[in-house]
């Protein structure tokens, strides 16, 4: 979609969103607003009118070349009698100072909101914002001064971490587009080759044209408490959610690569504030738009503008304090539903085991006295990873985020399929999907991914959810021959199994650019700069069941 085309779908968006026009000529004005340590910020402000209060929306962001975007939206909510504030983090566009991602939100976006709070045209604040917006609402969402009275926040969370790395493996189609979209000068170089890069710590002044610490201080971080991670701004950050007052709107997407932030920062809400905030999670990418294709989904999309100009015209014009809920779509389905809790691993769950006999595909089944002995192999190459094909935690890649349509089974001879009987009945998916898998190789570490897949009684095959590990972040001591169970779960999805569908599980060791390509080395893989060839080797043991189990709920 080009930007003309984006430009029109926003605005058609505010013109459905349901608020009429009261002010045809909103007064626009430019400020340089001064932080506490001196750096002056450009701050857009769009009034309905030359005097009077009004309900006032604030967003703080770093993308410049949004900049006509901004003020298109300004224009049309001043219209709609709600003041708009757009302030530039510092570095960015017309504001002074240096660029330094999350490293500066919380007190420079705190010394706007107390600034707007003195200002007489302002009535009542919300925040609004998606993506890196939402971040510098998070990063003020426990300080707010007393006219802030909500935030309604997209695809993000105070728990960054987990939408960079899942254990340990990095995520380059989030962490390395995106510092080469950001890093503060134009880069050229060619993104999945700067994201195949060896070492990809070099990758900036090898490719890039320059050193970037903060994108270097991320890939030598690989875990939660490594330095990046646990440093105190970072800490802070972590602990905000559960400071906060105010209720919350958060806006997520079943294939957003923030899932997981998000909603592990919902959970930290206290209970107050969850009984009056929306958690709403919908079939569409970290860009809002539908990543669920080539079935009927007339039901998905929901218009942002909105939802959100209802929620702000509640609670800042009208004065009600919404009910909590949450609201969840459900593939398959069609269907929106309302949940008291977050998805969780459920029960009754639906278990398969892994099977597979000499000269036979592989197999699910749900007999653990019928499993086979016999193992199944493949070769790993990291020089010819799997590509990605479908998934949920793309971004660069927009091509492939979401469910799409796979290929056929073991398309590829480091893919190993295995398929169930078709179901008698519909099944519930409300949960995280879990694995045990016992795997041997030949090296001291390697990977292992996991996607599962649902295969319609017409023959076309969508997946459903895609999962990693590495044998050293479950075993830091794992020996080359060992035999290991390895335990793996997905993020949660709201699915619907139709009757006569089966299940299919792929087995393989790469997942690109969704994942980084392990080098089948053990240690930090943005520091590697060979690779090696390992031979992986899944284990059917009816002794040592390798199982898939399918959180399931009874409506």
């Amino acid at each position: 979609m080009d930007f003309e085309d984006y430009v029109a779908t926003i605005l058609n968006s505010i013109n459905d969103s349901g608020i009429e026009i009261k002010y045809p000529e909103p007064i626009f004005e430019e400020k340089m607003l001064a932080t506490r340590d001196g750096v002056k910020l450009a701050t857009d402000i769009f009034l309905p009118a030359q005097n009077g209060s009004f309900p006032t929306i604030v967003q703080r962001g770093c993308y410049a070349a949004q900049d006509p975007l901004n003020k298109l939206i300004g224009k049309e909510f001043a219209k709609r009698g709600f003041a708009y504030v757009f302030q530039f983090c510092r570095g960015i566009g017309r504001s002074e100072g240096e660029w330094v991602p999350k490293v500066h939100e919380r007190l420079d976006g705190k010394d706007l909101v107390d600034w707007l709070q003195d200002q007489t045209w302002v009535e009542s604040m919300g925040y609004y914002g998606s993506s890196y917006l939402a971040m510098t609402g998070w990063a003020i969402a426990d300080i707010v001064p007393d006219k802030m009275k909500t935030m309604f926040l997209s695809n993000y969370g105070v728990h960054d971490y987990l939408a960079n790395y899942h254990d340990g493996i990095l995520k380059p189609d989030i962490t390395t587009s995106w510092a080469m979209d950001n890093a503060g000068w134009k880069v050229d170089a060619d993104y999945l080759t700067s994201a195949k890069y060896r070492p990809a710590l070099t990758a900036d002044v090898d490719l890039w044209g320059g050193k970037l610490p903060w994108y270097r201080d991320v890939l030598q971080s690989t875990t939660e408490d490594s330095h990046y991670w646990s440093s105190e701004s970072r800490q802070t950050f972590k602990k905000v959610a559960a400071k906060i007052k105010i209720p919350m709107f958060i806006s997520e997407g079943w294939y957003d690569h923030h899932l997981e932030n998000a909603l592990m920062t919902y959970a930290e809400l206290s209970d107050d504030v969850k009984s009056h905030s929306i958690l709403q999670i919908g079939g569409w990418n970290h860009f809002g738009q539908a990543a669920v294709f080539d079935r009927p989904t007339p039901n998905m999309l929901k218009n942002e503008f909105r939802t959100l100009l209802s929620w702000l015209t509640d609670i800042l014009i009208d004065q009600k304090l919404p009910t909590g809920k949450i609201q969840s779509y459900e593939i398959g389905a069609d269907k929106w539903h309302e949940e008291k809790v977050l998805p969780v691993t459920s029960s009754p769950n639906l278990t398969f085991y892994l099977n597979h006999e000499s000269g036979q595909p592989g197999t699910l089944i749900s007999d653990k006295d019928k499993i086979g002995n016999d193992n199944l192999a493949y070769t790993f190459d990291p020089d010819n990873p799997v590509p990605s094909i479908g998934g949920e935690v793309l971004l660069k890649t927009a091509d492939q985020i979401g469910s799409r349509l796979q290929p056929k089974p073991n398309y590829r001879n480091d893919v190993v399929s295995f398929i169930s009987e078709p179901l008698n009945e519909s099944k519930h998916l409300w949960g995280n999907i879990g694995f045990n898998i016992n795997v041997a190789t030949d090296v001291d570490d390697t990977a292992f991914v996991i996607k599962i897949s649902e295969i319609l009684a017409d023959g076309r095959t969508f997946n459903i959810r895609t999962t990693i590990s590495t044998l050293s972040a479950k075993n830091p001591n794992y020996q080359a021959g060992e035999t290991m169970r390895l335990q793996l779960q997905t993020l949660p999805i709201d699915w619907q199994l139709n009757s006569g569908s089966r299940i299919r599980v792929d087995i393989t060791s790469s997942d690109f650019p969704q994942y980084q390509i392990h080098s089948n080395f053990k240690g930090n893989q943005s520091e590697q700069a060979t690779v090696r060839v390992a031979h992986q080797q899944i284990i059917i043991d009816p002794n040592n069941s390798s199982t898939v189990t399918l959180p399931i709920t009874n409506e």
